[in-house]
């Protein structure tokens, strides 16, 4: 019982130690956590609203109307468009996780802020806890911990809460790890939670995670596949998640099928990886920021830092030391079946090398010794090497043995991943430094024949599985270390390396960019119970009321008002999300053009418009106070004015 008590203590400090770590690296945030909105003002109020929209639909579920349960995804934006929370990430995992808070304070920004550092918190401990489970080292746990928490790759993602909350990623395969490792069903149980509370996180996650952990889940099965009682219980574990994802996924392909809410190839390479994307830092970095901009200017800030790849290759390096050591010298037999061994090993390693050449530099085109060199198809190169390494273990027994033994180390299922995953986010067509790349797309596969891989635009977003993977080798690299004081000291100056190395300066908190053609609003958003008072005049309105702000069409203002529906929840015509439905440009046209048809009040009818917002001090000239006479002209009463915000209703 003394060890685990041990093991207990250790992840309570190592939690402690993430979290004062990241108070310090998210600093001011700590200082108005309550007040001030991490990062921007774009997503994170879209994310807020989600989470307020979420619990308020836990709130009313839970009080005995069971009846929220179906119209859970009829979210009150984008009125009248049904499912309106499907056009965006639902983000009820994190729903559940901030409900507690929600139902004591109401306040949307201290729910958000607290999910916000929680997912560095989370993250590190659910590394520790693997890595420690995979080497018993707990420094090195802890330092792999410190890397997957503040991964630069997070930090790029700040605006994005769903991108952030990767933290159930390595609670996932710490629990398989477990219940492969002790036979025990409450691990397994474990493992499907953290699974589900995943894929309930983000959808990115649910379809680029989902595989990887079925990959770890045959690493671990290893050479019991007839047992049926494991059987059993994973077949156990994959029905209860899907039971309880399902149903989250089932409102996505009705918008789907209903407004062909499909990314188009163009977009989804838009924001796919580029080879050199992996050589640049993102700006912000206070060591990397201006020397690692290999490719700047695509949103695709990848550089994972310089302490998680040496340390990384380090691991690699001692496994492939450590696996030719474990074997015994081959015997002086069989000279032919060796050399031809050897011979397709070499050819092997050889096209390995000048593939690798041709991802960094796309071609090669040179002239050796009066030899004409061309090269530009990485894909057949790597088919090349496979068929020679298939040569080399098809003639070599003591090759067969080395890659059994090699396979079976933890290094094995991380490397595969890492490559897997770095593949992945180069997206359906690969690029090297904008250019296109021979290389065949294993993501055009998904695209074209998985569902739900055809709503998704980011495939860079692989790069979390990128850094869950180094982070994971990273640490089987430090626990090859010494485990005396010399080896702990190491731990550390590498830890603070890297700290130094990840951190942003500044970190920002309500970020705003300036508008264009618009004034630019405060850069301060406020809680529910001390919101702009015109919309505590809307939640005086009838229940029924359908509400349009103006301006709209401008993402920075429709992203406000969607934030503060929160206050008084009539439906809003309003909308911002990672979709938009077809009406929603079309009515930005016509309401751009109010004074010189009849066409914009037409539209407000046949919407069912009963109540305008007019922010006229919005707008750089009079456009706003026009409009407010228009609607006064075609019979609209004004209920209430607060500075330029005016209240309409219609007739």
């Amino acid at each position: 019982m003394w060890r685990p008590a041990r093991e207990r203590r250790a992840a309570w400090i190592a939690a402690a130690a993430y979290l004062a770590i990241t108070l310090v690296m998210t600093w001011p945030l700590a200082r108005g956590v309550g007040r001030d909105v991490a990062w921007d003002l774009g997503d994170s109020l879209l994310n807020m609203w989600i989470v307020t929209w979420d619990g308020e639909q836990l709130k009313t579920i839970l009080a005995g109307d069971l009846r929220r349960i179906t119209t859970f995804f009829d979210a009150n934006i984008f009125y009248p468009e049904a499912r309106s929370l499907a056009f965006s990430e639902h983000l009820f995992g994190q729903a559940v996780q901030a409900f507690p808070v929600y139902v004591v304070s109401r306040n949307p920004i201290l729910c958000y802020n607290l999910l916000f550092i929680s997912t560095f918190v989370l993250s590190g401990l659910g590394m520790f806890l693997l890595v420690r489970e995979l080497t018993g080292h707990t420094p090195a746990a802890f330092l792999a911990g410190l890397l997957f928490a503040f991964a630069p790759y997070r930090f790029s993602q700040a605006p994005h809460l769903q991108v952030l909350s990767a933290q159930w990623m390595p609670f996932a395969l710490y629990g398989f790890r477990r219940y492969f490792a002790t036979g025990r069903r409450r691990a397994l149980a474990g493992a499907a939670a953290a699974l589900v509370a995943q894929n309930l996180s983000c959808v990115y996650y649910l379809l680029y995670f989902t595989p990887v952990a079925m990959l770890y889940v045959l690493w671990e099965i290893g050479g019991r596949w007839r047992d049926r009682r494991m059987w059993t219980h994973l077949a156990m574990a994959a029905v209860a998640v899907v039971a309880c994802t399902v149903p989250f996924l089932l409102p996505y392909r009705e918008v789907r099928d209903a407004l062909q809410f499909t990314r188009s190839t163009i977009e989804v390479e838009r924001y796919s990886a580029d080879v050199y994307s992996y050589a640049t830092a993102f700006p912000a970095s206070r060591t990397w920021g201006r020397a690692m901009r290999a490719l700047p200017g695509r949103d695709a800030d990848l550089f994972p830092g310089a302490i998680p790849l040496v340390l990384a290759a380090a691991a690699v390096v001692c496994w492939i030391v450590s696996v030719r050591r474990e074997l015994a010298p081959a015997p002086l037999i069989d000279s032919l079946g060796r050399k031809g061994a050897a011979a397709f090993a070499g050819a092997a390693a050889a096209h390995l090398a000048l593939a690798a050449y041709l991802i960094a530099f796309r071609r090669i085109d040179a002239d050796l010794l009066g030899i004409a060199v061309r090269a530009s198809n990485v894909t057949r190169l790597l088919a090349t090497a496979a068929i020679a390494s298939a040569g080399a273990l098809a003639l070599s027994p003591r090759a067969r043995a080395r890659v059994v033994v090699a396979l079976r180390r933890p290094e094995a299922i991380f490397v595969i991943v890492l490559v897997l995953a770095w593949w992945m986010s180069l997206g359906p067509t690969p690029r090297v430094a904008g250019r296109l790349l021979d290389l065949w797309s294993p993501y055009r596969v998904l695209l074209e024949h998985v569902p739900g891989y055809e709503g998704l635009r980011v495939p860079s977003r692989f790069a979390m599985i990128v850094a869950l993977s180094l982070s994971a080798l990273a640490g089987l690299g430090a626990a090859r270390l010494p485990r005396g004081r010399r080896g702990v000291m190491a731990i550390a100056i590498l830890a603070v390396a890297f700290l130094i190395e990840s951190h942003v300066r500044p970190f920002m908190v309500n970020g705003l960019l300036p508008l264009s053609g618009y004034v630019t609003p405060e850069a301060r958003v406020y809680r529910p119970a001390v919101a702009p008072p015109i919309y505590r005049d809307l939640a005086r309105v009838r229940a029924d009321a359908v509400v349009l702000e103006m301006p709209y069409g401008n993402p920075q203002y429709d992203a406000r008002a969607v934030y503060y529906s929160t206050v008084h929840w009539r439906k809003l015509v309003n909308g911002y999300s990672g979709f938009y439905p077809p009406n929603y440009s079309r009515l930005t046209a016509i309401l751009a053009a109010f004074s010189r048809d009849d066409l914009a009040w037409a539209a407000l009818g046949a919407m069912g418009v009963t109540h305008v917002v007019v922010h006229e001090g919005a707008y750089l000239d009079d456009e706003g106070v026009r409009f407010s006479a228009w609607l006064l002209a075609n019979g609209a009463v004004e209920v209430a004015r607060h500075s330029s915000d005016v209240l309409f209703a219609l007739p």
